[in-house]
């Protein structure tokens, strides 16, 4: 009897093997369902709001949070105020993900203390210009 169902179970006990093996590729290649929801929200043009208003994106959000700590802040306080101000649930990991993005632009730098945006820059004025403007 124990014979006869371990051979009617072995066809499910494969199948399940290989069901446990493609989910750890996909974890280990960083194709989790955290990650595609936030590449395809990435892409997505974000819908108007009720008043016509385009909403924010997270890395607009993450940029107005780091800005108002003044501190390094991790990516779990990150998302803690952005849950308090707009009542928005984002996962660590995708924010993880958009300040790494941020931190490519040269919005935000990583440090010892968690992450901090960086100071914008200032574009002087062109000196040609200034020239053109004493000689008219």
């Amino acid at each position: 009897m124990a014979e006869a169902q371990k051979r009617a179970l072995a066809p499910f006990e494969g199948e399940l093997r290989a069901i446990s093996l493609a989910l750890g590729a996909i974890e280990r290649a960083g194709l989790s369902e955290d990650r595609i929801a936030a590449e395809a929200s990435a892409f997505s043009s974000p819908a108007p709001s009720r008043r016509g208003r385009r909403s924010r994106s997270i890395g607009d959000m993450i940029l107005m949070a780091l800005q108002q700590g003044g501190v390094g802040l991790a990516a779990t306080d990150i998302a803690l105020q952005l849950e308090r101000r707009w009542n928005r649930s984002v996962p660590a990991t995708a924010i993880t993900l958009e300040l790494q993005q941020l931190e490519a632009d040269g919005a935000v730098t990583r440090g010892a203390a968690g992450w901090t945006r960086n100071a914008e820059t200032v574009e002087p004025d062109h000196s040609d210009d200034s020239e053109v403007a004493r000689v008219a």
